[in-house]
């Protein structure tokens, strides 16, 4: 049965009621859709072309092709850096950080978004692990005191962890630190034989590149749709 689900967190972001449509029967229709001035969105598989045709009918438009990556093989890894686990002090620099850090996320993607609220969702989304809200671990990467680089990663079940979120300073990359960070987490975060999981956009070129050259294999690949009322 199709589901839409209120997410009250993104509706305070984009300062209108936000939904989750998961749907599972390509029979949806318009009076089935919340009114107003709203905004909906929902992720379906590349492969299911009915779904993805019904959702275009209703005014959905795609604004990411998502791909998603496991590693299940056990990495070497070299502390060339100062990494660590996040302390309650790195929260401002791990928020300036997301505030400008995720130029392909959908959020950015979609013109009926402003840059100022799509800057704003990715600083919350990270500060809110600070608050306990989301994510089961913070590994940042510091230079001079500085934090310049974060990951943020979900707990998925005892044996698989998620990357959630991951940046690097503008000025800091090709320096391998998200790859550090990475292997970082896969030591310290998962137990012997454990799997790590990340999605990332196709159009993220670079981010493709570091998780096949780690191993990561890719398992799916989704669309997701955006609606605004």
């Amino acid at each position: 049965m199709n589901k839409i689900i209120l997410d009250e967190w993104l509706s305070t972001m984009v300062k209108k009621p936000a939904y989750l449509l998961q749907l599972i029967h390509a029979n949806l229709k318009q009076k089935d859709l919340p009114k107003g001035k709203i905004f909906i969105w929902s992720k379906i598989s590349v492969g299911d072309i009915r779904r993805l045709i019904c959702l275009q009918k209703l005014g959905f438009y795609i604004v990411d092709t998502n791909i998603q990556f496991s590693l299940s093989k056990k990495i070497s890894f070299v502390n060339n850096f100062n990494l660590r686990f996040a302390k309650p002090s790195d929260e401002s620099g791990v928020r300036a950080l997301a505030k400008n850090a995720f130029k392909f996320s959908r959020f950015y993607k979609d013109p009926n978004i402003s840059t100022k609220v799509a800057c704003k969702i990715k600083e919350e989304w990270a500060g809110n692990f600070f608050l306990g809200n989301r994510g089961k671990w913070m590994v940042v990467v510091e230079e001079n005191s500085k934090v310049i680089g974060f990951l943020q990663l979900l707990e998925k079940n005892k044996n698989t962890v998620v990357i959630d979120l991951i940046a690097i300073d503008e000025n800091k990359k090709g320096k391998g630190l998200a790859k550090q960070m990475i292997l970082y987490a896969y030591e310290n975060c998962l137990k012997k034989n454990g799997i790590m999981e990340v999605g990332t956009q196709i159009a993220n070129i670079s981010s493709i590149k570091l998780y096949s050259k780690l191993g990561f294999k890719m398992n799916s690949a989704t669309y997701v749709l955006h609606k605004h009322g």
